[in-house]
């Protein structure tokens, strides 16, 4: 059966990988942050019929303006969950809020496999 994925799980399985390797803190230019989810997000598409997944979102990054207004919006909905935490209004530092033990939680629940999520973390998100 098809599991539907949809953005606010698949950034909090990223987020939820970058807390297990202690990946926590990033420095990233203006759209920096919207061009590496958008990756990932390339491999989720491309994951759909290996994973039998289907995101019901897209992270497509505004070529004239260089960010995703879905990414925003789900970036700001991962930060009243307290998942992250952005300490400027143009997401440029990134940090990582979860425990490791609420990370393991938000794994168990993804509909994404964690080795999925893993492989995207170490592509698109390196320490």
């Amino acid at each position: 059966m098809t599991r539907l994925v949809t953005s606010d799980q698949f950034v909090a399985g990223i987020v939820a990988v970058l807390a297990l390797k202690k990946r926590t803190r990033f420095w990233l230019t203006d759209t920096e942050l919207d061009g590496r989810f958008e990756k990932a997000y390339g491999d989720l598409v491309s994951a759909e019929q290996s994973h039998d997944l289907r995101p019901n979102f897209s992270f497509y990054v505004d070529p004239y303006h260089g960010d995703s207004v879905c990414l925003r919006d789900t970036l700001t909905a991962a930060k009243e969950k307290e998942l992250v935490s952005f300490n400027n209004p143009t997401f440029r530092t990134f940090d990582v809020k979860l425990s490791p033990e609420r990370a393991q939680q938000y794994l168990k629940r993804s509909p994404v496999p964690t080795e999925l999520l893993e492989k995207m973390v170490d592509d698109y998100f390196p320490a």
